[in-house]
């Protein structure tokens, strides 16, 4: 993993809430099924109803395996960036497979990738280099708290977006805080995990960051995709089961949004984030 304590971390604060709606686009469930993935045009006629703009990372395989998708997403003005080239290999990226991941967006957009997230938020040393050698502007793999990727550092606490080195931007992933301490992940699945009642509770006695980077899957989102045939082991089936059965669907996106907006947030995407606080100086 990222070992934070061997670079030169610096918290950045921002002056007004930002939130940005990402989704990781890849195949269901750590497979090849699609029944979910096929559903991502009717998730961009929802978030466009209620003007949301997005920003998609997109598994690298798919550029090429699935370019009808990936036009839609281009189509829709998502900002279109980086995910680990192949889901279904449980150890996330390899140098080389990062390299095949680039190529393949670079075929697809004729530009270069500027943001990046890793499979299951896990940030690595090898990863980190290779983003660092390729020119990538910025990375969104870090989450702190309970949950996949399980960030327990003390070193993306203080700010809402840090550099590292001085040579790539981190914008984690959201987690309500208690007491300052990054707790529980603000993402469609955690909350269909935790529940209704539970998330109120810590709307209550808990607080979000400044720069609110919300994540979400096409699984979070449909109630297809065939669980069954994952490769997944049982008890990450298990969990996913359970969020499936508390589905909250489209709808749930625009009940955010306004939520959000109503605590004076306002959404953008993370590309528009590093050009207007990175590359502006703002």
């Amino acid at each position: 993993m990222f070992d934070a304590q061997a670079h030169r971390i610096a918290g950045n604060r921002t002056a007004k809430k930002t939130a940005v709606l990402s989704i990781d686009v890849e195949y269901d469930y750590n497979g090849n099924g699609s029944e979910a993935l096929d559903r991502l045009p009717d998730l961009l006629d929802a978030i466009h109803r209620v003007d949301l703009p997005l920003t998609a990372f997109v598994e690298g395989r798919l550029f090429a395996a699935r370019p009808d998708l990936c036009a839609r997403l281009a189509e829709a003005g998502a900002d279109l960036q980086l995910h680990c080239y192949d889901h279904s290999r449980p150890g996330g990226d390899s140098a080389d497979s990062l390299r095949r991941g680039i190529d393949a967006y670079e075929k697809f957009t004729e530009t270069r990738p500027r943001g990046y997230r890793a499979h299951t938020y896990r940030l690595t040393e090898d990863i980190f280099q290779v983003l660092v050698a390729e020119g990538f502007a910025w990375d969104s793999s870090i989450l702190p708290g309970l949950g996949f990727g399980n960030y327990r550092g003390r070193a993306f606490r203080n700010g809402d977006w840090f550099t590292i080195d001085d040579a790539l931007v981190e914008f984690p992933i959201a987690s309500w805080r208690a007491f300052g301490v990054p707790f529980v992940p603000f993402t469609q699945s955690y909350r269909q995990l935790i529940g209704r009642s539970a998330e109120r509770l810590l709307d209550r006695a808990a607080s979000l960051p400044t720069l609110l980077v919300y994540d979400m899957h096409m699984m979070d989102m449909v109630p297809d995709g065939r669980l069954d045939l994952s490769p997944l082991p049982l008890w990450m089936k298990s969990m996913h089961a359970l969020v499936r059965a508390r589905q909250r669907g489209f709808s749930d996106l625009a009940a955010l949004c306004e939520r959000l907006r109503a605590q004076d947030y306002e959404w953008s995407t993370l590309s528009r984030c590093c050009e207007q606080w990175v590359d502006e100086g703002c």
